[in-house]
């Protein structure tokens, strides 16, 4: 593979018509996309094509015609229906030839999965001529790298664990290779106020060339990239460093972490480094806190336990929420999110107890207690506290909500962790 022109522009093709009829969600396009903005790489389209192998030729040549890189997920099995590889041939005017390191890799695979290869599987083996393969350490489909009229080509599986690592194993290094200088990103995370809000207070830097900052949304969360190119990477962040200060100084209040940080890692960072411990209480997040920390590897060491107590007799009887708080305050209330993180606390022995209970819709809610009114309460040796969320905005989304109230737990342990409440 030859050297070319710089790497300023993608575009990313998701092959499937199980895509185009709903049936799976693609999150991969989501996530290349991220990356590829972390590397400073223009996006300019998303494409979804289904597995049709005029449709797909048609869409990589339209795609070359706008962009320095184009990537695809997906169409790489042996199957019939498989069609990304043999696409890309005829879209580059190229025959397709077997690889014999291709062929070897699928019969190494299937001797690692204890399985002998069908001819069918061999499929795998057959590349545009010209390529350059991408190895895949997970699976047995490797990904094909081609130049063509000062485009390049990639083509990943589409199962996100293999492309991931793909991903970043090969292409990252050769879009680095092939940016003028060095492009360095930082991302600062933010809760506790909404993306409009946010980008008000530093509308300034949002138009600023070099670096740039730009404000990207989540549930409960916003983020700001900050992106520098310079001729080193220290220098980059040499021009980063002003700006994010800059940021911190007006918005600071609400800064909880950088980059790959969560609130449930920073929670977890700051459990682990003062040697506490954590129990939950759940009611309208169904176990979603517990979910996001045990996500994290090693939560053991500050996480003793969690209760879903969805009813009110559940959390009267495993809690000890006293049923005079249920009955005149109702299970929505600061009375009983108070109840529920002492109750937690005192059951697991730990040093935290962290509760949430709401009402989460669509159904369910009342003028005086609409869907999207959640307390959250936190119990220490300190005492209790409880804080109220106000999430109405969201009340035709019962993710949204369950999202929402989650960050809204673990940002009132923060705060408190940090020494800021």
């Amino acid at each position: 593979m030859h050297e070319r022109e710089t790497i300023e522009s993608a575009e990313v093709l998701a092959i499937g018509t199980e895509m185009l009829l709903g049936e799976l969600v693609d999150t991969n396009t989501a996530w290349i996309s991220r990356r590829l903005a972390a590397l400073g790489v223009g996006i300019y389209r998303h494409t979804t094509v289904g597995d049709n192998l005029g449709r797909i030729a048609a869409a990589l040549q339209e795609a070359a015609s706008r962009a320095d890189l184009v990537i695809t997920t997906g169409g790489l099995g042996p199957t019939s229906d498989d069609l990304t590889n043999e696409a890309l041939a005829r879209a580059t005017g190229r025959r397709m030839v077997e690889y014999a390191e291709a062929r070897e890799h699928v019969e190494r695979k299937f001797r690692e999965f204890g399985r002998k290869p069908s001819p069918s599987n061999y499929k795998q083996a057959l590349f545009p001529e010209g390529t350059t393969l991408i190895p895949n350490p997970l699976g047995t489909a490797m990904g094909a790298l081609l130049e063509s009229d000062g485009t390049l080509f990639a083509t990943l599986p589409g199962v996100p664990q293999e492309m991931r690592g793909m991903f970043e194993e090969t292409l990252v290094p050769l879009i680095r290779e092939r940016s003028e200088g060095a492009i360095v990103s930082r991302t600062l995370w933010f809760v506790g106020l909404g993306e409009s809000a946010l980008a008000e207070r530093v509308q300034d830097l949002l138009d600023a060339e070099n670096p740039t900052v730009a404000p990207l949304a989540g549930q409960g969360k916003v983020r700001l990239r900050i992106t520098a190119r310079a001729a080193t990477p220290e220098e980059a962040e040499g021009q980063i460093e002003p700006v994010a200060r800059e940021i911190l100084s007006r918005l600071g209040r609400y800064y909880f972490g950088e980059d790959e940080e969560t609130l449930e890692s920073v929670v977890g960072r700051l459990l682990t480094e003062k040697g506490r411990t954590l129990a939950l209480a759940e009611s309208c997040t169904g176990g979603l806190l517990a979910k996001r920390l045990t996500d994290i590897p090693g939560s053991s060491r500050y996480f003793k336990e969690g209760l879903v107590t969805y009813s009110n007799e559940a959390k009267e009887r495993l809690l000890g929420v006293p049923r005079e708080l249920l009955v005149r305050y109702g299970a929505v209330s600061e009375e009983v999110a108070r109840a529920m993180a002492e109750g937690v606390r005192r059951l697991a022995g730990s040093d935290y107890g962290l509760s949430v209970t709401g009402i989460a819709g669509p159904e369910g809610g009342t003028p005086e207690k609409p869907v999207g009114l959640v307390w959250v309460g936190l119990a220490d040796a300190g005492g209790t506290r409880a804080e109220k969320l106000n999430l109405t905005a969201w009340s035709r989304s019962r993710e949204a909500i369950r999202e929402r109230s989650a960050s809204g737990a673990f940002d009132l342990l923060r705060r408190r962790l940090e020494g800021k409440i």
